[in-house]
């Protein structure tokens, strides 16, 4: 494993992928640029969640992508892709999953995987006059600099409620858990799949299709249909400019939390639910769950708030994730005097993401930078726009 690097990315997915090639084309060999990641491969956990879920279409344009040419997906699907007779949908021409993997893997071909990948977790960072030096589970690593491209994709949303039952060994899962597999689905007699969101309701859209009359899904409220997760003005000046003359880190995080349309789903997919609840002899439930317990050696039972239970014998989770903020590598460094927080606990930046002179940062930590927009893909795409200019 090398150990000393120029630039060295933490998380290899979306936003570490796009950053690590947009920083290879701009350098060329001038600088040694590494990636440390968990997962064998890039994008790996990115690969799993989506399948996960039984995606077919992305949520984002065509435009949106780990390359660096805007039109780049476009051009690749024109000159490479034939396996599919629909690789884009509306609005917007949303790319199939399959060309969307396929172009990725496509970008990052010239690469070689042992130049740059190291499959490692990182624990700790600590910071000198003359760089960074990484403390990972196989060593210490040192770099000039750090870009903290890490997801939230670990930090999952369990409920209280069904924290009690897996303590008790209850088999329930949350779809995003790395040691989850929708291929590996174990049926039972009654599945009950519990979220709001697009990869819960995906999930048991997939499930019902499989297994009809067997599932039955859980939404805390009536499912919200939106075609993006933020208003598409804020992936361009038309809403930032509004965030970017603000100067108060509170009133940015107030108008991120407002942007951001968590727990809907797309039209096409809310016209799959009414579809799948029609055929499959599955039912919706419209409620909040309150507690939960086991009943009999093989099963347990959801009281809902309006007095209600629910019996099952297995649970999937769709509940998405907590902040990356809860992550113990982002906590160990909030707690270094040198690294400012707002008061919402996010990191105060420069306008090239500097966190410090030798840390930068994207995603979910760069919002108060970024904007709502920011864990997206496009989010990636304009913290790539910031940081390239170090370089």
């Amino acid at each position: 494993m090398k150990t000393i690097f120029d630039v060295l990315i933490i998380g290899g997915g979306i936003h570490g992928m796009h950053l690590f090639h947009l920083i290879k084309k701009r350098t060329g060999n001038r600088l040694l640029v590494g990636v440390a990641d968990p997962n064998p491969a890039p994008l790996h956990n990115w690969k799993h969640c989506t399948t996960n879920t039984g995606m077919d279409y992305l949520r984002s344009p065509e435009v949106h992508h780990i390359d660096i040419d805007p039109f780049a997906l476009n051009r690749f699907c024109r000159n490479h892709h034939t396996l599919e007779s629909k690789p884009f949908i509306a609005p917007n021409r949303r790319p199939s999953l399959e060309l969307f993997n396929e172009h990725s893997q496509n970008v990052l071909s010239e690469y070689k995987l042992p130049d740059f990948w190291l499959q490692t977790f990182i624990k700790d960072i600590e910071l000198d006059a003359s760089g960074v030096k990484v403390i990972s589970e196989d060593g210490e690593i040192h770099a000039r600099h750090i870009i903290i491209a890490v997801g939230n994709g670990h930090q999952l949303d369990i409920p209280k409620w069904a924290q009690t039952l897996q303590n008790e060994g209850f088999p329930i899962h949350h779809i995003y858990s790395p040691d989850f597999s929708l291929q590996n689905y174990n049926e039972g007699f009654h599945t009950v799949v519990v979220g709001n969101g697009m990869g819960a309701v995906q999930t048991f859209i997939k499930l019902a299709e499989l297994h009809p009359g067997k599932i039955t899904l859980v939404t805390k409220e009536k499912i919200k249909v939106s075609d993006y997760d933020l208003d598409p003005g804020w992936m361009g000046p038309k809403h930032l400019q509004k965030f970017y003359s603000e100067k108060e880190h509170s009133k940015r995080r107030a108008l991120i939390k407002s942007a951001r349309k968590g727990g809907t789903i797309t039209s096409d997919i809310s016209q799959k639910l009414k579809q799948s609840l029609k055929r499959n002899n599955v039912t919706h439930v419209i409620e909040t769950i309150e507690s939960a317990e086991l009943f009999g050696s093989d099963s347990a039972y959801l009281k809902l708030v309006n007095g209600e239970y629910l019996f099952c014998n297995q649970i999937l989770l769709g509940t998405g994730f907590s902040s990356v903020l809860n992550s113990p590598l982002i906590q160990n460094l909030k707690n270094n005097k040198d690294l400012r927080c707002s008061e919402c606990g996010y990191p105060i930046v420069d306008p090239f993401l500097r966190w410090h002179d030798h840390i930068s940062v994207t995603g979910e930590l760069a919002e108060l930078e970024i904007g709502p927009a920011a864990r997206n893909i496009i989010g990636a795409r304009h913290a790539g726009e910031r940081i390239k200019i170090l370089f």
